[in-house]
């Protein structure tokens, strides 16, 4: 990472999610897109995951983390906000 850009993040600011995690939750549970286009897609696209070891990097609260689990993968998701993952537990 160049220094100066290394010197110009604001701590406060590199988990932002963090701040609103209800709300994103909340808004991605009942999104139209998410529910009924996005995640079926994504599963649609990972195929029979059962008895799958699979990364959900960047999981969020965690639902595509859960359907993949529901379809039987063994599911590990990691998140930079401390929040979101503390929600997808």
């Amino acid at each position: 990472m160049p220094e100066n850009l290394a010197q110009s993040v604001d701590p406060a600011r590199v988990n932002d999610y963090d701040s609103f995690a209800q709300a994103y939750s909340a808004e991605t549970e009942n999104s139209l897109v998410n529910a009924y286009y996005e995640r079926p897609a994504m599963l649609d696209l990972a195929g029979d995951v059962a008895g799958r070891r699979i990364l959900d990097a960047g999981c969020g609260t965690g639902p595509l983390s859960a359907a993949l689990r529901d379809r039987g993968a063994v599911v590990t998701g990691i998140d930079a906000s401390a929040e979101m993952l503390a929600l997808a537990r």
